[in-house]
């Protein structure tokens, strides 16, 4: 569970489609508590469950014949590794931290950020549910993930101070 962010994102990057990648994310869980006993420890398990939740995501596309783009094996390695060596401490603080940022954007921002990722439009087909141009989707979205990083930094430096968050 405390991988849980970064495994959908990495199932998300595969499969494209948020529903996806949260049924990937189930389905390895699954498979994680089917297996339980024989993991030989924390890394074991973490190892496992990455490898497992990709070749789910790889499954998906193939089962519903998606044509992605894929990653050459070599880099996914190299994601994976990258990935695995990061510091996940905060990363509950830094998913509360986004929820919160994301509510205090305006309505079509939100609405923006909600056709984009959790809709899993693309460009073209965000522009065309809010009657813009493709280049004014991609230029608000551009605003939109600045605006949200310096939340989320903001946030995150509040709580490491000992500070409310209100």
């Amino acid at each position: 569970m405390p991988e849980r962010t970064k495994q959908i994102a990495l199932a998300w990057s595969i499969v494209r489609q948020a529903h996806l990648s949260e049924d990937a994310y189930q389905d390895m869980l699954a498979k994680v508590f089917e297996n339980e006993a024989s993991f030989e420890g924390p890394q074991h398990l973490r190892d496992w469950s990455w490898k497992v939740l990709r070749n789910r995501c790889y499954e998906l596309i193939r089962q519903r014949k998606y044509k992605p783009i894929l990653l050459d094996e070599s880099i996914l390695s190299l994601v994976d590794t990258e990935l695995e060596s990061r510091d996940t401490s905060d990363i509950a603080q830094r998913a509360d931290a986004l929820r919160t940022c994301l509510k205090g954007l305006s309505e079509k921002s939100r609405e923006t950020i909600r056709l984009r990722y959790f809709m899993g439009l693309r460009g073209k087909q965000v522009a065309e549910k809010l009657g813009s141009k493709p280049e004014a989707v991609y230029k608000a979205l551009q605003r939109i993930y600045v605006s949200l990083a310096e939340c989320i930094q903001k946030k995150v430096a509040t709580l490491e101070n000992g500070e409310s968050t209100s």
